[in-house]
């Protein structure tokens, strides 16, 4: 089997910390390059080429697949110049600032008959299957209300997240992950939209956040996000005959003891199931990819999945930038 090479747009830490690592863990993988503005940065990888452009690292024909980590505002252009040399793109969340932005990748995807996926690396933990599973089988009935929280105490007041020219902000950064969760985890569609924050002067960015939404069955749910609140990641799903509860469902790797936990919950508030997952959820989301490169087929989180995603969270953001308003979105969108 002939391995995906692989070249790094930026020197950002989560591609040396995280998805090089990942790749290296990997028989399917090969790094040829990264690019960077920055010498320093780009030598800590060891990758074998070094770019000092992001131009030369997509015009290198060596590289069949790129990973993005730029900033969200940089996101759907660099994604598209990279489809357009015939590169297979794995793109940092969130994917895009708008829809439009997201349709343009989608359509760059198949002009160019490339694979192309928001790198939600999380959703390959085998606790979220799990979860899944759960749900269908009944335990706490048809799921009424989901709710998400994901917060971390970010100390940098330089830091690119609470910069509003480049896509910073509490439910862009990790937000993001619960309106994943909720709607394409649990499948949640939301047909109103409402989002509120706390959206400091000096940064013009939420640094908390919560949304709060309504499908067209009366169902319920709520996102909240934070960059100054302790490190908390979990998502929960209630129905009439109990809760479960996903404990360090979005960053299980860097929990305490590295596992995710699964907790069932009866109306009673008796646990009636507890459960702890090991996973590598970077490695599972790299092989997927490179499944997808080596096999022809379509990421099973594929674009249409992203704008979904990239609609809700462009429409909580106009929700939070006029008075906290409930959005609408209509039928066609929703089933879109």
């Amino acid at each position: 089997m002939r391995k995906v090479r692989w070249g790094i747009l930026s020197a950002a830490n989560i591609a040396y910390d995280e998805l090089v690592p990942a790749l290296r863990r990997s028989d399917k993988a090969e790094l040829v390059a990264v690019a960077s503005k920055s010498k320093g940065k780009t030598e800590r990888f060891k990758a074998p080429v070094t770019y000092r452009r992001y131009e030369q690292l997509l015009e290198d024909k060596n590289i069949d697949a790129v990973y993005i980590p730029l900033p969200n505002s940089l996101h759907a252009e660099w994604a598209v110049k990279a489809m357009q040399h015939g590169k297979h793109v794995l793109l940092e969340k969130p994917a895009a600032l708008s829809e439009f932005e997201m349709q343009a990748m989608k359509q760059a995807s198949e002009d160019n008959s490339v694979v192309f996926m928001e790198a939600f690396m999380y959703q390959f933990h085998s606790q979220h299957a799990r979860a899944k599973e759960l749900l269908s089988s009944g335990i706490i009935g048809e799921f009424r209300h989901v709710k998400s929280h994901f917060s971390w105490m970010l100390e940098n007041s330089g830091d690119i997240r609470l910069n509003s020219e480049l896509g910073g902000g509490a439910m862009r950064d990790v937000g993001c992950y619960g309106l994943h969760a909720v709607t394409q985890i649990v499948g949640f569609k939301p047909c109103e939209i409402s989002m509120s924050g706390k959206v400091p002067e000096e940064y013009g960015v939420d640094t908390t956040s919560t949304c709060v939404m309504i499908d067209d069955q009366k169902r319920t749910a709520e996102v909240s996000a934070s960059m100054e609140l302790p490190f908390t990641n979990r998502y929960e799903i209630f129905g009439p005959k109990g809760v479960i509860t996903v404990d360090s469902s979005f960053r299980p790797d860097v929990s305490v003891d590295q596992f995710g936990k699964i907790t069932v919950k009866d109306h009673g508030g008796n646990i009636i199931l507890f459960e702890r997952w090991k996973d590598d959820q970077y490695l599972n989301q790299v092989e997927h990819f490179h499944n997808c490169i080596l096999e022809k087929k379509q990421p099973d989180y594929n674009a249409e999945n992203s704008i979904q995603l990239a609609r809700y969270l462009e429409k909580a953001y106009q929700s939070l930038q006029n008075n906290s308003m409930k959005i609408k979105i209509d039928q066609k969108e929703k089933d879109a």
